[in-house]
């Protein structure tokens, strides 16, 4: 396990079918701990790519309940009924946005038993979307504030032991929610879905990312999330426009330290 904190991008692309880029899907490693944030279909496989496997996950972020955001949340629920391949001694524990119990209800009457977790092995949590929260999760404090993406999106900030601190945006149109939460810290991964002058509802263009990145004072910034439209057009100068810190385009299985 990782004796510092260290980002690895499982999936920088989005819901488009991409040979480049698999759906969106982060994971923070820090004081041995493993904290995963969304999970397209296909992340446990991605993970284990890197070295992860599905019991070595602690907790589980849900940013929104988009299909190419929790994609893999039913074949995680599944898998964990194997035994031999999931050997947990503590649950691990999954968190979400207001809504999170009517999804596994829904999930539950689709799949039936197969999408039930076992007590044991898994435990859910909603987050209220309509204030800044703060979650202990030893030995990190975890905050959130809620996003121009869906009624129910959230914006993460988990803060170390150490003061270290790393924001994930999910996805969302530019608002100060998340330049308040992303206030000082060491590093933002940022959603990018659309290159400059080809906004989507609901995402963030490079230059809207760089004024979030500014605005908050950021150490340095990862943009991911991205549309096919993005491997073919400029990133970096619109968003150098606003903010003169480092600032990284995500690859799938990139690590990076904080």
């Amino acid at each position: 396990m990782a004796d510092y904190m260290e980002v690895v991008i499982a999936g920088s692309g989005t819901c488009v079918p991409s040979l480049r880029r698999a759906g969106p899907c982060q994971l923070l490693r820090a004081c041995g701990c493993n904290i995963m944030v969304d999970s397209a279909a296909g992340s446990l496989r991605q993970l284990l790519r890197a070295g992860i496997r599905q019991d070595d996950i602690d907790l589980i972020l849900y940013t929104h309940f988009h299909p190419d955001h929790t994609g893999e949340l039913v074949p995680f629920i599944f898998s964990s009924k194997y035994s031999p391949a999931f050997s947990r001694k503590r649950p691990i524990l999954i968190w979400g946005p207001e809504g999170l119990a009517s999804l596994m209800s829904g999930v539950a009457q689709a799949w039936g038993d197969w999408a039930e977790p076992e007590p044991d092995k898994i435990v859910f949590e909603e987050i209220p979307v309509s204030m800044m929260t703060s979650q202990q999760f030893p030995p990190f404090v975890i905050k959130t504030v809620h996003t121009k993406h869906t009624p129910h999106s959230l914006a993460y900030r988990i803060n170390g032991p150490d003061g270290k601190s790393v924001v994930f945006s999910g996805d969302t149109e530019y608002c100060e929610e998340l330049v308040e939460l992303s206030m000082g810290a060491d590093l933002l991964v940022q959603e990018c879905a659309a290159p400059e002058g080809k906004m989507i509802q609901g995402h963030m263009t490079p230059s809207q990312a760089g004024r979030v990145a500014s605005k908050a004072g950021v150490h340095k910034m990862v943009l991911t999330h991205f549309y096919p439209d993005c491997d073919k057009s400029d990133l970096l100068t619109p968003c150098r426009r606003h903010f003169d810190g480092m600032v990284i385009l995500a690859e799938d299985l990139m690590r990076i330290i904080v």
